[in-house]
């Protein structure tokens, strides 16, 4: 289906790809392209240099050691200009798996295929060494924490596992504190074996949980889904960007989950004064409903941008003991710490014991 692009910014009409009509992406693009949003992309790095991210891409960071020996060293961009650390910065791409992402998140709308926020900022922080993988979760913790702390706006973390780690939940609770919304991919099986559970950390509370639809509306065959899935986003034969330059097709709830950090973008964009929270309820609040296996419905751009999502109502504090009352409770040899006992039980009861409903609190493994 042909589209027009936004004539917000005056570009010209052009088709767009399946994946962003699904979304309803350019029907968005009018009111918000992404532009003062800053997405981080804790990945593989990001080809800073293809044209569809020329001048999307900022400086970021590397965790990976591509010259390792007995002491691991921790590589920032631009920390030594000699040839052994070339691959290590966040601005190149050795796998393509980060740049695909970024692509698809904020690719030029002048390129080939946009992302759903073209004018969004990518942040990229590398993770993920040359075979595309992390072998320490804390790692990607200390990662995502150095995101939060230089302007992330949006966490895409198109990567997981089976099992659980303090360390990375602790910095999802991080991101949390700071109003840093964290999207994830579910995971990605086999589909002649059995149903796997939703990867860590797409499976934290406080994380936006994304699987993969296909063009049809319907879970794509080898995307994890389950109860902790709150979203679904186009995962199947994607037109994203190759590191080294042009195009190539990419399946995967990673690249669902790029597509729905894009629509957090837009959001943010479109409402720079809404918290995290209001950016997340409005993703998950006007989805568009169908298959159960998809969570909540799959990612509505237009109708998130157009919602009207309220802040939640501030926690009631702490009943406390006026200094007074302290007093003459401990004058009366406890006889008033007992009832001022249950009259805090009272409190924290009428509370429901902690955060308020639909806000459940961070998990750690």
């Amino acid at each position: 289906m042909a589209l027009l692009l936004s004539a917000h910014t005056g570009r010209a009409s052009a088709p767009v790809a399946w994946h962003l009509a699904a979304v309803r992406a350019p029907e968005a693009w009018p009111v918000a392209t992404g532009e003062g949003v800053t997405v981080a992309v804790v990945d593989s790095g990001v080809d800073a240099d293809h044209p569809a991210l020329e001048g999307r891409v900022l400086p970021g960071r590397s965790y990976v050691d591509v010259d390792p020996g007995d002491e691991p060293r921790l590589l920032a961009f631009g920390s030594d200009p000699s040839p052994v650390y070339e691959r290590a910065f966040g601005q190149a791409d050795p796998v393509g798996h980060g740049t695909a992402v970024a692509g698809l998140i904020a690719g030029s709308a002048e390129s080939r295929h946009p992302g759903v926020a073209p004018d969004a900022a990518i942040l990229p922080v590398r993770v993920l060494d040359d075979e595309n993988r992390y072998h320490d979760s804390a790692m990607v913790g200390a990662a995502v924490e150095w995101a939060v702390d230089n302007g992330a706006d949006v966490i895409n973390l198109s990567l997981g596992g089976h099992y659980d780690s303090p360390p990375f939940a602790e910095a999802i609770a991080y991101a949390e504190r700071h109003d840093v919304l964290i999207v994830a991919c579910t995971g990605n099986q086999d589909a002649d074996l059995p149903d796997e559970e939703v990867w860590f950390p797409a499976r934290v509370s406080d994380v936006l949980a994304v699987t993969g639809s296909d063009e049809h509306g319907h879970r794509w065959r080898t995307a994890v889904t389950g109860a902790e899935t709150d979203l679904a986003a186009p995962g199947a034969n994607l037109d994203a960007p190759r590191a080294g330059g042009g195009y190539k097709s990419v399946t995967g709830t990673s690249f669902a989950s790029a597509m729905v950090s894009g629509a957090a973008a837009l959001v943010r964009s479109a409402h720079p004064d809404w918290s995290a929270d209001q950016v997340r309820r409005a993703l998950t609040g006007t989805a568009t409903a169908g298959d159960p296996a998809l969570g909540g419905g799959i990612v509505d751009v237009a109708a998130a941008v157009a919602a009207e999502v309220l802040p939640r109502p501030a926690e009631p504090a702490e009943p406390q003991l006026s200094p007074v009352w302290s007093a003459a409770a401990t004058a009366a040899g406890g006889g008033l710490i007992g009832m001022s006992a249950l009259l805090l039980r009272g409190g924290r009861g009428a509370r429901g014991g902690g955060r308020l409903p639909g806000r459940p609190r961070t998990m750690a493994g």
